[in-house]
């Protein structure tokens, strides 16, 4: 069998609990037992089943197919347990190995244990053995002894069908992960940092999936000292976002994909569109900016002092591009955002750019990994498709 009763318990425990520790407490063995049972459940199906991510251990592709097959199982087995064998106080889910189901099978189809020992090329005193730790388990008898042998009870003959469903699952297994093998498979984790073009972010994730089902697509939203920690651990694959230029994280390897330029939005009927803008004009202003730490929200302090004004204090903080703009529409606020020139082109109809001419305006967006290898087939695919989708200037 492709899993054994054990493994495929310790793989629907990973993915519920994701921490190996907590899975290891969830069915009562060691995380080193639980680990050894994962690594040789990986070895025997040819897969890695789970990597390090954002939440704790996250399965990959072919472990998503595998984590679905254990669910299935377990579900399975926990409806015959509660249905059709009516216990009270289940043991069947947490303890049963396959060899049980096994020889119980065999035994209700040749009707003795001696029979069924000879058809599974076991001895007599095993087959003995399995069915007497199985009745441990469940909570009803199996079977009538008779003098030419052992008569299936209801409770032995729902549990044979249950194995037969088993069996099943387990054996589609290998076809299920050749499958999966084929094109692009794995994970691209991708940390996008605050106004970090998630539109675009989107739109690749789209073209992927048409193009590659098999990968698993993860955004994940964070401040850049925190994805900076992720990256380290290699919990994400890379960051998104405004460039530092050079990168301030010894290893980090920053990738230039688009060029945006920083721009003052209001809504459209806002008076400040009405009279000529001044750098004391706009100190008057409620702002929408980006949190403190971002390149974005040092630009907007820095902007201010160099032109002999004090930074506005009350500001509004939003992480969301699309929170920001909607922000702008409903209020007096205005907002210092970051668009291609493209994104500018088609600006939403209810806002409009602010007069007023920025110094170094231009600024760089890509992508920031961890190291100067080139990157997996996978991330690769993703930063071609967010490029096209990254306009220059």
């Amino acid at each position: 069998m492709p899993l054994t009763a054990r493994e495929t318990r310790a793989i629907r425990a990973l993915a519920d609990h994701r921490r190996l520790s907590a899975a290891a407490e969830a069915l009562g063995v060691s995380p080193s037992a639980l680990s050894r049972a994962l690594s040789e459940s990986e070895a025997r199906l040819g897969a890695t089943l789970f990597q390090r991510g954002w939440t704790g251990a996250e399965p990959t592709a072919q472990g998503d197919i595998v984590v679905g097959q254990c669910q299935r199982i377990l579900t399975d087995i926990e409806r015959v347990e509660r249905e059709d064998l009516g216990a009270r106080h289940p043991r069947l889910t947490a303890y049963v190995r396959w060899r049980h189901l096994r020889v119980l099978t065999a035994v209700v189809t040749c009707g003795s244990a001696t029979a069924a020992a000879r058809s599974l090329g076991m001895r007599q005193p095993a087959v003995s053995q399995a069915l007497r730790d199985l009745a441990g388990f469940v909570p009803v008898p199996l079977f009538v002894r008779r003098s030419a042998g052992l008569d299936a009870l209801p409770a032995a003959l729902a549990l044979a069908a249950l194995w037969a469903r088993i069996e099943a699952e387990l054996r589609a297994l290998p076809a299920l992960l050749a499958d999966a093998a084929r094109g692009l498979s794995g994970r691209v984790a991708v940390g996008m940092m605050p106004f970090s073009a998630q539109p675009a972010v989107m739109a690749a994730f789209g073209t992927l999936t048409r193009a590659h089902p098999n990968l698993r697509l993860l955004g994940v939203p964070g401040n850049y000292t925190a994805l900076t920690e992720a990256l380290r651990r290699r919990e994400i694959d890379l960051i998104l976002g405004l460039l530092r230029q050079p990168a301030p994280v010894p290893g980090f390897v920053e990738t230039r994909l688009g060029t945006e330029r920083y721009t003052l939005i209001a809504r459209r009927d806002h008076p400040i569109h009405a009279a000529p803008v001044t750098i004391e004009t706009l100190a008057r202003q409620r702002w929408v900016v980006a949190p403190h730490g971002t390149p974005l929200r040092r630009y907007f302090d820095t902007v201010f002092r160099r032109m002999g004004a004090v930074p506005p204090a009350q500001s509004y903080e939003i992480w969301s591009f699309s929170d920001a703009e909607q922000m702008i529409v409903d209020s007096d606020s205005l907002a210092l955002l970051s668009y291609s020139r493209d994104r500018l082109d088609r600006l939403r109809p209810d806002l409009r750019a602010v007069a007023f001419d920025l110094p170094d305006a231009a600024v760089a967006m890509g992508a920031t990994r961890l190291g100067d290898a080139p990157p997996s087939p996978a991330v690769a695919a993703f930063l071609a498709a967010l490029a096209d989708r990254l306009p220059q200037g």
